[in-house]
């Protein structure tokens, strides 16, 4: 379904004209939540995004790395790679790892040979990188969804899922925030209306006996991951640019 239809789909559940300013947004909100939430193909990059690291600074943030395609860090860097670690390098989420490393965070080298992410509660991502080095890195990650203000745009969501998913957590919302309005779950009963749609939401996730839910179409859409010794480490898995101090 596209933003026309979602709203035109709401409009007949929640049955009350004073929500449909409301709705673009509480869909567009829904979906970022949903991105938080699971890891959606459709937003896990395929051609990487650059960013730019220079001698002079060992921490970046991950929003100023540019995509030709302008897509912006969400959460999960899951590669990274340079002239040195073509096929990508270790990466960390705790920025210790670097501080163990480099105390001083005064090395700098030809490549980064390391690097180490961290997000806050706002999911503002920092990426901390070992030696400091003249070079660009590129990023693979999970962008931002794009914002929904067009009739014809279509969520970045997997299509057959709105109905069952999306649709129900944009009602919710909207029962949670005005108890009264009438659903087609349970018109003039709000417990039987909010239950209703909590398990047509749950059914969506988990599947039922005629339907497999969204959690179980995401396992099948994971990559697969190589097996062996990750990049940046020796064959029986120890770091190579550990030190001991």
């Amino acid at each position: 379904m596209n933003l026309a239809d979602l709203q035109a789909e709401l409009m007949d559940i929640l049955r009350d004209p004073s929500v449909e300013t409301r709705l673009m947004l509480w869909i567009n909100d829904e979906l970022l939540r949903l991105a938080y939430d699971f890891d959606l193909p459709g937003l896990r990059l395929r051609t990487p995004a650059s960013l730019v690291v220079t001698t002079a600074a060992w921490q970046y943030n991950l929003t100023v790395a540019t995509h030709a395609s302008g897509f912006t860090f969400h959460k999960k860097l899951y590669r990274v790679t340079n002239a040195l670690f073509e096929t990508g390098m270790r990466i960390n989420t705790d920025l210790n790892i670097l501080d163990d490393i480099d105390p001083d965070h005064n090395e700098t080298g030809t490549n980064v040979q390391r690097v180490a992410y961290e997000l806050d509660l706002h999911n503002n991502a920092v990426l901390g990188i070992w030696p400091m080095a003249n070079e660009t890195l590129s990023l693979w990650f999970y962008r931002r969804p794009n914002f929904l203000d067009a009739d014809n745009e279509i969520p970045e969501f997997p299509d057959a899922y709105h109905s069952s998913v999306l649709l129900p957590r944009v009602v919710l919302r909207a029962f949670r925030l005005w108890p009264e309005l009438a659903t087609e779950g349970g018109a003039g009963d709000s417990a039987r209306a909010f239950a209703w749609w909590n398990a047509r939401l749950h059914e969506g996730l988990y599947g039922n006996a005629s339907a497999p839910g969204l959690l179980n179409a995401l396992r099948k859409s994971r990559p697969v991951r190589a097996r062996g010794p990750s990049a940046g480490m020796g064959l029986g898995g120890a770091d190579r640019f550990s030190r001991w101090r």
